[in-house]
């Protein structure tokens, strides 16, 4: 087998240290014990049965610790662990997130997982986004597999256009998924975007969902919260992959008002969908990005499914607006199709004369995507640690010896929807605001308890990695 890194080592023992060569594989880690005479070989499997911790001091890693049925400690110098770290990544589970990462703010909340801005403990100018989610929900309504076919179908999908997962953890009570922490939002620059932003956008979301299809992957969940951007729209990052899937779907998944229509209409015991789906709600998020406009509107959830499943949609609107290019008109017609067998495919799409045409000049899109990422990426006040010390901010890792993280911080409630005979309703009790879309999560066939509180809403936003690191450091 051929390594694909390798790096000098010892372990501690009582008649002295143990000189160790450590080796990765493409599936294995393989350590030598050269200090004995004939050496000494274990081999370890990289799955996530495999766990594995570090010891941190001065912002420096020293060791590493490899559990199965023992744990074993293994010293090397920082570069080397570092680098280590890094190749194993997403493919074993660590342990002891906090001996890792700060949390400093939640800024994103989901059925039952939250998302945390963290900052890197051993170079505080790298900030991450962290996915944390409760095991016991997890292990009630997915299970512990569910939760690694997600893992391991981001492992699997790595594109330019797709968010990298870094690192998984494993608590006594919650799992954590670090990611890439992106800081420009879909729906915030939504308003501003010309034809030209349009095109660059949407064509590095086609490719991002034609790589997935490629790779027999459907995503199951696209709209626009889940679609960022890393600096500027030329970097667009598709998120959330809790849905994602390479079964054929026979299961009721995704958010009103982007799901496709024979999901809605799915009988589970007879009928199945393919990959299409998701051209359907690449059709939609087109059609908000042409038109600024939701195509299936609502005053509830009820009224929005009602209106997606039935799937009528009127073009003619679309044909008398001199702003929108007759391609990109014949493009959405194609996506928007009820019947799945008639909707082009992801391939199709990309050799579409929308995208086919000689490209625009971009110059005013280069202008513009600066203006885009500095406007919209407000500053979040960093508590200081006087204001962390006064009770303002709990650190969730602290709190607990299991690593635990919770809601500590002040977000808006989203109401939970469930899925029954075809009707969603809101178990967010005591709420008679009208909902909006961009406030629908995912809703599932089985029943699940609300766990969001009620609690106040904040104007706080993620800042700019740069914007972070000087206020920090300030």
């Amino acid at each position: 087998m051929e390594s694909n890194f390798k790096m000098e080592c010892f372990r501690h023992k009582l008649l002295g240290n143990k000189q160790c060569i450590l080796e990765v594989t493409s599936d294995k880690i393989i350590i030598t014990n050269i200090s004995d005479q004939p050496n000494k070989r274990n081999e370890l499997d990289i799955n996530y049965n495999l766990f594995v911790d570090f010891k941190v001091k001065k912002q420096q890693l020293y060791a590493i610790g490899l559990i199965t049925n023992k744990h074993h400690w293994y010293y090397s110098d920082n570069e080397n662990l570092i680098n280590l770290k890094q190749i194993l990544g997403a493919r074993v589970v660590f342990k002891g997130v906090n001996t890792l990462y700060n949390p400093l703010q939640q800024i994103g909340q989901g059925t039952f997982s939250n998302v945390y801005l963290l900052q890197s403990k051993l170079n505080n100018l790298e900030y991450f986004a962290c996915k944390c989610l409760d095991k016991a929900q997890v292990h009630e309504k997915i299970g512990r597999q569910g939760l690694f076919d997600e893992i391991q179908a981001m492992v699997a999908l790595k594109h330019q256009n797709i968010a990298e997962l870094l690192e998984v953890f494993e608590g006594e009570v919650s799992y954590y998924m670090v990611m890439q922490y992106y800081d420009l939002e879909f729906t915030d620059i939504l308003k501003e975007l010309n034809n030209e932003d349009i095109h660059i956008i949407f064509k590095q979301l086609v490719t991002a969902v034609n790589f997935m299809h490629e790779n027999g992957f459907m995503h199951r969940d696209l709209k626009p919260e889940n679609i960022m951007f890393s600096d500027s729209i030329y970097f667009l990052k598709l998120i959330d992959f809790g849905l994602t899937t390479r079964d054929s779907g026979r299961c009721k998944c995704g958010t009103p008002g982007y799901v496709a229509p024979e999901i809605l209409n799915l009988d589970t015991k007879i009928n199945e969908y393919n990959e299409k789906c998701d051209i359907f709600s690449l059709g939609v998020i087109f059609y908000k990005m042409l038109t600024l406009d939701d195509l299936f509107q609502g005053s509830n959830h009820e009224e929005i499914l009602e209106n997606n499943a039935r799937c009528n949609v009127n073009f003619d609107m679309l044909n008398g607006n001199q702003k929108i290019p007759k391609q990109a008109i014949d493009l959405l017609k194609k996506m928007l199709q009820i019947d799945p067998t008639q909707r082009i495919d992801s391939k199709s799409i990309l050799e579409h004369q929308y995208f086919t045409v000689e490209e625009q000049t971009h110059n005013n899109t280069i202008n513009s995507l600066n203006q885009l990422s500095r406007k919209h990426s407000s500053v979040l006040k960093i508590l200081s640690p006087i204001q962390k010390k006064n009770g303002m901010f709990t650190s969730p890792f602290s709190m607990h010896e299991d690593d635990c993280i919770e809601k500590e911080a002040i977000m808006q409630p989203i109401p939970t929807v469930i899925m029954k005979g075809g009707i969603a309703k809101s178990r967010t009790p005591g709420r008679t605001r009208k909902l909006s879309k961009d406030t629908t999560k995912k809703y599932q066939t089985s029943d699940f308890e609300d766990v969001i509180l009620e609690i106040k809403q904040s104007n706080y936003r993620p800042p700019k990695p740069s914007q972070l690191s000087e206020m920090y450091n300030k």
